[in-house]
């Protein structure tokens, strides 16, 4: 019993993430460490996600939301874990990572073939900030979520990147 309500408390029901809450311990625990040298926050999100509840029932965007949850697993499965945060070792360039997340843009069809809505497009928009030195977590984190938002403005289905508070390089 007591797993079962750490596990609630810590992972998100629907998706089998981590929550806002570990995430952040995770998170604040890797960028603080003295063995962490580079890294990425990806902040991902459904467009138009919500159009897919009022045409297709809560229900299916549920499903959608638990087949997106799969597809981000399955894309880190090699990744070390730390309190929900995922680490890739021996990548020393963060840049690299972000080349394979494009390949992530490219699997909402199977999102679509698994829920059932092939006649619906299921996308993505992807904001990153790969940090830069003397960044903080609070830093890297506002960056990647401007990057998302750029990346909505910019028509969704995108991926926007930027190195610290550097220019935009994808």
């Amino acid at each position: 019993m007591a797993a079962r309500l750490d596990r609630a408390a810590r992972i998100d029901h629907l998706t089998s993430l981590a929550n806002r809450k570990t995430f952040f311990e995770g998170a604040e625990a890797i960028v603080g460490s003295e063995a962490f040298k580079e890294g990425a926050v990806l902040f991902i999100d459904a467009d138009h996600f919500k159009s897919v509840n009022e045409t297709f029932g809560h229900a299916i965007g549920d499903a959608v939301l638990q087949e997106m949850g799969s597809v981000i697993r399955k894309r880190l499965g090699g990744a070390h874990r730390r309190r929900g945060v995922r680490c890739v070792p021996g990548r020393s360039r963060p840049r690299q990572d972000i080349g394979s997340s494009r390949a992530h843009q490219t699997e909402h069809a199977g999102v679509r073939r698994a829920v059932g809505i092939e006649d619906r497009e299921i996308t993505v928009s992807i904001g990153i900030c790969v940090d830069g030195p003397g960044q903080t977590l609070n830093d890297i984190l506002l960056r990647a979520d401007q990057n998302l938002y750029v990346a909505k403005n910019r028509g969704r289905d995108c991926i926007v990147a930027t190195t610290g508070f550097g220019p935009v390089f994808a």
